[in-house]
């Protein structure tokens, strides 16, 4: 099973990811989580932040994914995932799959900007590359950065665990 948390930059898909990783390995030892930033930081050092780039890397991420998948591992991947079409192709890839969607205003990213990646001049998804809607996502959590967002934590491993 891969479960596919998307999200823009800042939305907090890292520490829903994490938070759910840790809770889900107390029960599954076959568990692996992939963050896309650390992964373009170990694996894609040869690509920029370009649409084309951007593109090959979630490619990566998604070989990398059925790879685990296959051997029968819970992958939760933590990943911008612009592109509609590798969602869509997720959906008959995987065995089992479950994408959740982190909404986020931008307003409040941009105050935020807790990486700084706002700031940066160009190349930033949600900034100057759109932010499509994704592609038919099975959950969909509103993060404004309260404490509702930690009780939505329960209703994902909820969810979750009802599809393993």
């Amino acid at each position: 099973m891969v479960i596919w948390i998307i999200g823009k930059s800042g939305s907090g898909k890292t520490y829903l990811s994490g938070r759910l990783f840790k809770n889900l390995k107390k029960i599954k030892k076959k568990i692996i989580w992939i963050d896309g930033d650390k992964f373009r930081k170990k694996f894609s050092k040869d690509l920029k932040y370009s649409l084309n780039d951007r593109k090959k890397n979630s490619k990566r991420i998604q070989n990398y994914c059925k790879k685990f998948d296959k051997k029968g591992y819970i992958v939760i991947c933590s990943i911008l995932s612009i592109f509609k079409n590798h969602q869509k192709i997720n959906k008959k890839i995987f065995s089992k799959y479950y994408q959740i969607y982190i909404k986020t205003n931008n307003n409040v990213l941009k105050l935020r900007n807790n990486k700084k990646i706002y700031s940066k001049s160009k190349d930033v998804v949600g900034k100057d590359i759109p932010f499509p809607k994704p592609y038919r996502s099975n959950l969909i959590i509103k993060n404004n950065f309260n404490r509702t967002f930690l009780k939505n934590l329960k209703k994902i491993e909820d969810k979750v665990c009802a599809k393993i």
